[in-house]
């Protein structure tokens, strides 16, 4: 199926169909856009929570991915990593294509002040540090990366009032560290703003990766790019 107006297909590379109704849920594109929604096939990781499962949802999402590269004009990589799969993609086609962590940091450097990640499980905290330290040559705007504790299936599974009160946390402890900006990080995340303005005051600006990501391809799309 081809689309009159541009199109972006957003990409949930594990196969967890409650994060792609979350991203469908929040995502509302400007009235000559089209939005499509893309889940990880089945048999592939669930969540991604490891390099392993990085490379394993990847190899689990190209095949199916390659027929549709001539039918939309960009594409976003919901998972909020530095994902091979953002790479691969490039190496298939010319058109844009973002990964959400890419998309947040990019918007919080244009906001200005130091940004923090908040994130689910420990292990991100050093591997979404060094992705920072790559993507950006330096940490000088960077206040580091504070996990929940959930994992990205727990997002939705737990409790309402502990996620918040774990996001709310991990938020707390990246203002005292500097920040100004905090990203949700993580495509489960999705909508959550409200945790952190709850812990931390509205005063501290909260950039979901997934809603940055797609109002930067629409502007990449729109000007030829």
């Amino acid at each position: 199926m081809t689309f009159s107006m541009p199109s972006i297909l957003v990409i949930n590379p594990n196969s967890s169909r409650s994060v792609s109704v979350t991203l469908k849920q929040i995502l509302r594109p400007p009235t000559e856009f089209h939005y499509d929604y893309f889940t990880g096939p089945e048999g592939g990781p669930l969540q991604i929570d490891s390099v392993t499962t990085e490379i394993t949802s990847a190899a689990n999402c190209l095949p199916a991915l390659i027929p549709l590269l001539d039918k939309y004009e960009g594409f976003l990589v919901a998972c909020y990593s530095d994902h091979p799969l953002v790479h691969c993609l490039k190496e298939q086609t010319s058109k844009p294509v973002l990964g959400i962590f890419q998309a947040s940091v990019l918007h919080s450097i244009a906001l200005g002040g130091k940004f923090a990640i908040v994130t689910t499980v420990k292990i991100w905290e050093v591997l979404l540090s060094d992705a920072v330290r790559a993507f950006l040559g330096s940490e000088t705007l960077f206040a580091g990366t504070f996990s929940t504790g959930l994992g990205v299936l727990e997002l939705h599974d737990a409790s309402a009032d502990v996620v918040s009160q774990r996001i709310g946390d991990a938020a707390i402890r990246a203002v005292a560290n500097g920040a100004s900006v905090i990203c949700l990080g993580c495509a489960g995340m999705a909508g959550m703003e409200e945790a952190i303005t709850k812990a931390v005051g509205d005063k501290i600006r909260v950039v979901d990766g997934v809603v940055a990501g797609v109002e930067i391809l629409v502007g990449l799309i729109r000007s030829g790019h």
